[in-house]
């Protein structure tokens, strides 16, 4: 099949959550900005389908990912070198003085829990997007481009669900911040969301995954996310016990520490991940299906 370095142009694409697109140049570089999850593995088979090649796909590992995402990576792998696709690279935090290098670390060493429980997304820009933002500034292509004045192209898999193009809302207000306080990489980049643009909603994700044969990968995220829903809680509780022993500690650690917690009960922010220590599984009812992938 054959390939392109860069997205299809303007009129290439379908309108995706009404937000308009730049047009892209030819000689940007295009990183993925891998999750291990279904939409942005749905994104690369998306890429492949339309002869589009990245140059690079990173995963940013916060040292906290659940043992199926991790053995996801290989299967991914080895799907990205039967298409003549870059292998992924993963990427971790690199701290300057801390003694951690996991968010499960900070977490501990701070007696805190993640920024998420508290209504804010630091340990996801600390422990995922930096260190990919830190690995591009000394990638010879990225040097390259941004010495010529051209941007390089990430590529973010967010599908066109109304739920991603909230988020996708978000995320371009966020940039617009970042341009105006004279962030340096507010110009270094330029973002692309391939499933919206080609109008790609979470059903026709899951159809593209499966029509290359790839298993559907579990939701990624830590597991001590605090956005996992109770059901989600307790699967852990049932299959992966030491790493909920882990999330307790976590808690544990926030509730009887320096800070103690005042604004939030514990990891699920209105109540602890300890009480659902007893809980049978069958008790436990979600507004969504248990780790919808």
């Amino acid at each position: 099949m054959r390939t392109n370095r860069y997205p299809p142009r303007r009129a290439d694409v379908a309108a995706g959550c009404g937000a308009a697109r730049p047009v892209f140049r030819s000689c940007a570089p295009l990183v993925v900005s891998y999750g291990a999850g279904v939409d942005s593995t749905a994104m690369l088979v998306a890429m492949w389908r339309r002869g589009i090649r990245p140059d690079l796909i990173l995963f940013a590992d916060t040292g906290a990912e659940k043992p199926e995402t991790y053995a996801y990576l290989a299967v991914m792998n080895a799907w990205l070198a039967s298409v003549g696709f870059p292998l992924i690279t993963v990427v971790r935090y690199r701290p300057k003085r801390a003694k951690y290098r996991t968010l499960e670390g900070k977490c501990l060493a701070n007696e805190t829990l993640p920024s998420l429980a508290f209504g804010k997304h630091s340990c996801s820009l600390v422990f995922k997007v930096e260190p990919q933002n830190q690995f591009l500034r000394s990638w010879a292509p990225a040097l390259q481009a941004w010495a010529g004045g051209t941007r390089v192209l990430k590529a973010i898999g967010y599908d066109s669900g109304e739920q991603d193009c909230r988020r996708r809302t978000k995320a371009d207000k966020a940039v617009k911040a970042k341009a105006a306080k004279g962030d340096p990489d507010a110009a270094r980049f330029t973002y692309w969301y391939p499933l919206q643009d080609w109008g790609i909603d979470r059903v026709g994700c899951l159809l593209l995954i499966a029509g290359v044969g790839l298993p559907v990968p579990m939701k990624s995220a830590c597991f001590f996310c605090p956005a996992s829903k109770k059901s989600e809680i307790v699967w852990l509780r049932d299959t992966h016990p030491v790493l909920f022993r882990r999330a307790l500690r976590i808690e544990r650690g926030a509730q009887q520490g320096k800070h103690r917690l005042q604004t939030v009960a514990g990891l699920g922010r209105s109540f602890a991940w300890a009480s659902l220590q007893h809980v049978e599984a069958s008790a436990v009812i979600d507004q969504v299906e248990c780790l919808r992938p």
